[in-house]
This record gives C-alpha cells, structure tokens and sequence, in this order.
C-alpha cells in the first residue's frame, strides 16, 4: 500500500558516525538504528524521507529535488567526529515535489533545494548510513523550519503523507532529532530524572498506537523535555500519523534509551497494522 509506511524517530549524535571510532554509550544506539533499518528495508519501501534537525532553513520548507546526492559529511559543530565523509544516496525529484505541491496547498511556505552543491549535514547522514547502508533506497530530505510553529510542523507532516499517497510512493518516513534536549557538556550525560521518564511515557503512548492522546499531549509534553529544534521535527513526524484511519497504529522501540550530552535518544518504528 502507498504512503507513509513506516514512521521513526532516528537520532543522529555525532558520536554514532564513524562506528569504528564510536564510544561505547552509542554502540546500542548504532546496534538497534541498524537493526530497524533491516525491518523496514525488509517491506521495499520506494523513498527514505529524513526530515534533519541539523538542517536548517530559516524561513522555507526547503525539500531536496536533485536526482542524486553526492557529496562529504562534515559535522559543522564536531569535525573532529566527522571531518568529510563520502556519501552516494538515488534523489527522487518528483517525490520532493510532490511533497511541495502539498505544503503549498496548505499554505506552507516552501521552495526545492536543486543545487549540485549541497552537502549534507550528519543528521541526515547518520539515520541514512545506518538505515540504507548500502544506498539501495531514493532519499528526499526535508529542511527544519525556525519560523515555523507546532502547528505548522503538524500539518507539513501531513502534506508529506499525502504526498507519498498521491503519488504512490512506499516511503519511511524519519525524525532525525533526539527526545529530551537541552544539551550539558559531557557527552555521557543524562536529561534529568523527570524528563527521562516523560520521555519513556511519550515513546510508550506512541509505540501502543495512542496518537490522538500523543498530539493532544506533544505541546505541554515538548516544552517539559525541551525538543530538539523546539520539537519541530518531533512535530512533523506526528503529522505523518494518521489518528483517524481505521487502521489502528502499533509500533516498538528498537533497543535501548540513551545519553548523549544531556539529550534522551531512542530508536522507534510506527506503523499500521
């Protein structure tokens, strides 16, 4: 069947990039982010959608249009952690444009990224390594908005699911964004006891299929934990989910709940059954 058919929350910790060199605190999260790709990539899914915390666009819902990414990963804010790693993922200009031709008949502001010269940031990359290690599948990636509020984050997700059902595409969409968020120096640190445990009751209420009771909550949710991005990414993933369906959603958390610099990171699949 056509359309969103996964959903996942993917994080990107610079740590988790180069494997051989990742310290043993993101092992499981490398572990487990491999282990859901083999699920997905299991269904042939047409297009992988990576909507990045890490890439940033001020204004505009900007969506790449190019037919292939190549280019070398640098984390901006950790080169010493990825310092320019070669990547080479299939584009799928027509699933991005679909994707535009949807926010902009929901009024989203948005515009393609068509330039030969764009290189990824390691949010993108980092999902994309270890979900499609060997490049099989197209990838469109999706900007994170600033200007943008929750609401709208909702409603771009979903005009990305439309899109995908317009078009015909079987896509995976992912969040590239941890849970909890507000960053300490110390990469082996913990968000404080509170968060933790709102962030393993939002992950429960997602992965039991309650996503009408998990968008009624997001917001008082979003600012306890302070999300990633202010929770856009969070936001648009839940856009992706469609709490009217009659097809109930289920979904699991692949491995275990981790640290990294204060932030709550854990790999979880949606879908419907």
């Amino acid at each position: 069947m056509a359309g969103i058919t996964y959903s996942l929350v993917a994080p990107h910790t610079p740590r988790m990039g180069v494997e051989d060199k990742a310290p043993d605190f993101v092992r499981a999260l490398i572990n487990s982010q491999k282990e859901m790709g083999e699920v997905v990539r299991a269904t042939k899914p047409d297009v992988l959608i990576i909507n990045s915390a890490h890439w940033v666009c001020t204004f505009n819902w900007h969506v790449t249009c190019q037919a292939e990414h190549i280019g070398h990963c640098v984390a901006d804010e950790a080169p010493e952690l990825i310092d320019g790693v070669p990547y080479r993922w299939r584009g799928d200009a027509e699933m991005g444009r679909a994707i535009l031709s949807e926010f902009e008949a929901d009024s989203i502001p948005g515009a393609p990224n068509e330039s030969k010269h764009f290189q990824w940031d390691y949010g993108s990359w980092v999902p994309a390594k270890y979900l499609d290690p060997d490049a099989k599948l197209a990838v469109v990636l999706v900007g994170t908005v600033p200007s943008s509020d929750i609401d709208e984050c909702l409603k771009a997700g979903t005009a990305i699911r439309r899109a995908a059902e317009g078009l015909g595409r079987r896509a995976i969409f992912a969040a590239s964004c941890a849970f909890s968020h507000e960053l300490v120096r110390g990469p082996t640190e913990w968000p404080t006891r509170d968060r933790q445990q709102l962030d393993h009751e939002f992950i429960q209420m997602l992965t039991s299929g309650r996503i009408a009771e998990a968008k009624s909550w997001f917001k008082e949710y979003n600012d306890a934990v302070v999300g990633e991005m202010g929770g856009r990414n969070l936001a648009t993933f839940l856009g992706c989910l469609d709490e009217t369906s009659a097809r109930p959603y289920t979904g699991k958390q692949y491995g275990p709940y981790t640290q990294s610099s204060g932030s709550g990171n854990a790999n979880i699949a949606l879908w419907q059954t």
